[in-house]
Parts: C-alpha cells; structure tokens; sequence
C-alpha cells in the first residue's frame, strides 16, 4: 500500500509547478498585449492628462448641431479615437457624423447609403447597390472610404470618390 501511495503522489508537485509556469506565462504574455493596447489607445485619443481643467467642460455655443433624423434619437456614439459620432433613430436610420468637419453618411431602410453637407442640408452623393435595408455604415479615417453593412448578408466597401468593390 505505501508504495501505492507513493506512484500515486509522484511526480505531482512537478506537473502542479509546470502548471504554474505555463499560467504565469499566459498572464504574462496578457499583461504585455494589455499594455501594448493601451499605448497605442492612449496615443491616438486625446485625454485629460493632455488637456487643461477648464477644456474639460464644453462651452455653448456647441460646434455643430447635427440635424438629420426624421423621428426622435435613440442612441448617441463618439469613436474612441476617430473624429466621428453615430445617431440610431426611431426613424430606422443610423448615421455618421464627422463632428470636426459636420459632413455626414446615413444609412437606412431604402437600400441607400447618402452622403450629406449639413451646413445646406443637400444630399452630395447616394451609394446604391444593398438590396436590403442598410444597418450600418462606417467611415474611415482619413473618409476616403466608407463599409457598410446590409440585411442582404453583404458587407461592401465603397471609395467615396468611386463606385462600390
């Protein structure tokens, strides 16, 4: 029996320790892909730290007002890093707003995806091609492209100066 006892407890502080190093391991490698993030975040997106007190608190008269959806706003948006809100309404619409320019791109039920001067409130450009309402556009950084997505099961990217790919 007290060799029994002995196979059966034998090398099982051995397997525990690897155990830990391997944890100790992962966490680690976390704890670096955590801090790269965070850098990369911290860098791209103004923060307080950068800023002083009194830029803290907006000031009237407000840069924009963004006026756009037909039926009341549900939901309000800022991207982290990117200079650009999103607005869902009541009335099926989402929309992007370029907060620093006051461009903006809508998407909705009509299958169209439109691209707006706010200052006018003229339509400058529609992207037709969804068959289905579009659920959400996006626009990247530097608004040289826009992807949106569509109840059609199609993700398409559009070149705002071209026709869709």
């Amino acid at each position: 029996m007290p060799g029994d006892i002995d196979k059966k407890y034998a090398g099982l502080l051995e397997k525990k320790w690897t155990s830990v190093i391997r944890l100790q391991k992962k966490v680690m490698d976390l704890e670096c892909r955590l801090s790269e993030a965070e850098k990369e975040y911290l860098s791209g997106a103004p923060s307080r730290e950068k800023r002083s007190p009194g830029e803290w608190i907006p000031r009237p008269p407000e840069r924009h007002s963004l006026l756009g959806h037909r039926g009341p706003i549900t939901r309000v948006l800022f991207h982290p890093v990117y200079g650009v809100a999103l607005s869902a309404s009541e009335d099926s619409t989402i929309k992007v707003w370029d907060y620093e320019t006051g461009d903006l791109v809508s998407s909705s039920r009509d299958k169209t995806i439109k691209m707006w001067e706010v200052a006018t409130g003229d339509c400058v450009r529609t992207f037709t091609g969804h068959r289905d309402w579009v659920r959400m556009v996006r626009v990247n950084a530097d608004g040289a492209l826009l992807a949106s997505c569509s109840n059609d099961q199609t993700v398409r990217v559009w070149v705002v100066s071209s026709r869709p790919r």
